[in-house]
């Protein structure tokens, strides 16, 4: 599992992505919104001391939806529209998704798309960093999410056997970033080669995911609705690569996400006369 690591140099990159999208944030928006922020916190906050002291209190159904109906409040703020293309090939069983990372918004589109009465619902294996933060903190216990620290093998493989069970005993959709970090441009960068691991370990499918231009999200645009892709691929099923290297399965996924990347990066619906298949006008999403 050591190619999950991540070199001080990536940890480096890592953090000064972090600074590099809080600045690009509207500050009209976040000031005209930052009263029902605190409040969304305040209350996932209050949310969690309960739930630690009687973990049965909230219902995990109750729980995924309060966290899904709060992201709207994000993408509100954004002012972002998803258009979702391939969404059938989110299988309603216990699966790996693989998208590439190009920002921090890239788990609330996961979230957003994730309708519990078609698909299984997400959960994350995510930097333990998370969970020192002011905000996000409050919100990663409540719902199925694993911790990973990236500079650790033994934590790696502990993470892994962990999502393992949520896939096996409780059928969750488990996401996994394969490049480690985030790329905050559109190519990706290398996944790595012992991401995948997961769902061998699981016998479960792959969806290769792409997501497209949110990293344009953090950057000086013109005002108006900011549209970002999330294509997923077809499903790759375990019987074709259980008995395939690791680290050519892993290659083999980032060609799957590159290749989508490439066929829809300047893929216009308006332009091509396509009419969305399903409007979900809660959760900004467009189905194609």
């Amino acid at each position: 599992m050591e190619h999950l690591e991540l070199t001080q140099e990536d940890q480096k990159a890592s953090d000064n992505k972090d600074k590099k999208e809080m600045a690009y944030v509207s500050k009209w928006r976040l000031f005209t919104n930052a009263w029902s922020i605190w409040r969304v916190s305040a209350k996932a906050k209050k949310i969690t001391r309960k739930i630690k002291q009687d973990p049965n209190l909230y219902s995990e159904e109750w729980r995924y939806n309060w966290v899904k109906k709060k992201i709207r409040k994000v993408l509100k703020i954004a002012n972002v529209q998803i258009d979702v293309i391939g969404i059938e090939n989110w299988l309603d069983r216990g699966i790996v998704l693989a998208p590439n990372h190009q920002s921090n918004l890239d788990p609330i589109l996961m979230l957003a798309i994730n309708d519990f009465n078609l698909q299984q619902p997400v959960a994350f294996i995510a930097k333990k960093e998370l969970w020192k933060t002011k905000i996000f903190k409050h919100f990663m216990n409540l719902t199925d999410n694993v911790q990973i620290d990236r500079n650790s093998p033994r934590s790696a493989l502990s993470a892994m056997k962990e999502a393992k069970d949520l896939i096996s005993e409780y059928k969750r959709t488990v996401v996994i970033f394969p490049e480690g970090t985030r790329s905050a441009k559109q190519e990706t960068n290398e996944f790595q080669p012992a991401s995948m691991k997961l769902a061998q370990m699981a016998y479960v499918p792959i969806v290769p995911v792409s997501i497209i231009d949110s990293y344009r999200l953090f950057e000086k645009r013109k005002h108006g609705k900011f549209v970002i892709k999330v294509v997923f691929g077809k499903p790759l099923m375990p019987e074709k690569f259980i008995s395939l290297k690791t680290e050519m399965l892993t290659k083999n996924v980032q060609k799957e996400v590159d290749k989508n990347i490439d066929l829809y990066k300047n893929w216009d619906p308006k332009k091509l006369g396509i009419k969305p298949k399903r409007i979900d006008k809660k959760n900004r999403t467009n189905f194609y």
